[in-house]
């Protein structure tokens, strides 16, 4: 789908370059014949009505997609309850108090609003870890005080949890000076 609107884009902006260029030499009169003597061509007018066309339906695809973008959720309705919510940073603040550890450091949680009903959320827990070993069993433990924390605030089961651990943003250089006497 990426490539696709790439493609799209790529397009849009070359009709876009191809008819203000046009605009342009037949207003300030450089090289104005050479493009009118193009727009008096068949070829020249067709392609011209292509461009015309292609920045048009653009303008329109954009306009309704900026009127049509619904914006993020930011609470949870547990169970599809529209009447209760819970809003998508007590949700984050109870997963960083949760997921703390002796043995992690916790960097950040963000979350999402997922599920057609707005009733789960998916959160993805960021951790230094201070060991090498176990890491496995370690985020299975943060995974787990996670979801246990979430589902005690919003009273069900809906919360996904994933663990990144982030390399250690410290470095210790050590080196020996030498003395200057």
């Amino acid at each position: 789908m990426r490539a696709l609107r790439n493609i799209l884009a790529t397009i849009h902006l070359l009709s876009g370059v191809a008819v203000l260029g046009a605009a342009l030499c037949l207003l300030t009169g450089v090289m104005g014949d050479r493009v009118r003597a193009l727009l008096d061509t068949p070829a020249g007018r067709i392609g011209a009505y292509v461009a015309i066309g292609i920045l048009g339906l653009g303008v329109i695809v954009n306009v309704i997609a900026t009127y049509a973008r619904r914006p993020d959720p930011t609470c949870v309705h547990p169970d599809g309850n529209p009447n209760v919510e819970v809003s998508l940073q007590a949700l984050t603040s109870a997963a960083t108090r949760a997921a703390a550890a002796d043995d992690v450091l916790i960097e950040g949680v963000e979350g999402r609003i997922i599920g057609r009903d707005r009733d789960r959320a998916r959160l993805l827990v960021e951790a230094i870890a201070f060991t090498d070993e176990g890491l496995d069993g370690l985020a299975h433990g943060i995974q787990q005080r996670v979801t246990d924390a979430c589902t005690r605030l919003l009273g069900t089961a809906g919360i996904e949890v994933r663990v990144r651990f982030l390399p250690s943003k410290t470095t210790i250089i050590t080196r020996e000076v030498p003395d200057e006497r």
